[in-house]
C-alpha cells in the first residue's frame, strides 16, 4: 500500500494515510453519514452526482495537500467536489466521514496556499 511518506517524500501532508479511493466496506459504514444518500428526502436542482467519487476526490485532496483543479481526471469535475467539501465541513458530516474512516479528524487538517509573499512564495494558511 502506497502512503504519502512513501511516495511523495517533500510533502507538506501532515499525516501519512493511503492515496487509495475507498473500499466497498469503507464506503458502506459512511453511506449513513452522507444526508444526499436519506432516501426521505426529495431533491431538487442540480442532477445527481457520484458521490463515492465525489468523497474520494476529496480525500484526495486533504491527503496529498495539492490544489483543488489538479484532481485526476477520474474524479468528478473539481468544482463540484469543492462545493460538497464546504457543505460537508459547516455542517460536520466531513469530521464524522473523517472519525468512522480514520478514528481521526487529523485529515481535515488541511494547508493551502491562498496569496504569494513579497518574494514571490506561496504563503500557508490552514483551511
Amino acid at each position: 500500500m502506497n502512503t504519502l511518506e512513501s511516495t511523495q517524500s517533500h510533502s507538506s501532508a501532515p499525516f501519512a494515510l493511503p492515496v487509495e479511493d475507498l473500499t466497498d466496506a469503507q464506503w458502506e459504514r459512511i453511506v449513513p453519514l452522507l444526508p444526499e444518500l436519506n432516501h426521505g428526502v426529495v431533491r431538487r436542482g442540480r442532477p445527481c452526482v457520484n458521490l463515492r467519487g465525489v468523497v474520494n476526490s476529496v480525500l484526495w485532496v486533504l491527503r496529498t495537500g495539492k490544489a483543488w483543479n489538479a484532481m485526476p481526471a477520474n474524479y468528478p469535475p473539481y468544482q463540484t467536489s469543492h462545493r460538497y467539501y464546504l457543505r460537508w465541513r459547516e455542517t460536520g458530516v466531513l469530521a464524522d466521514i473523517a472519525f468512522e474512516l480514520f478514528r481521526t479528524d487529523t485529515v481535515l487538517t488541511r494547508y493551502v496556499s491562498r496569496k504569494r509573499d513579497p518574494h514571490g512564495r506561496h504563503e500557508s494558511k490552514a483551511a
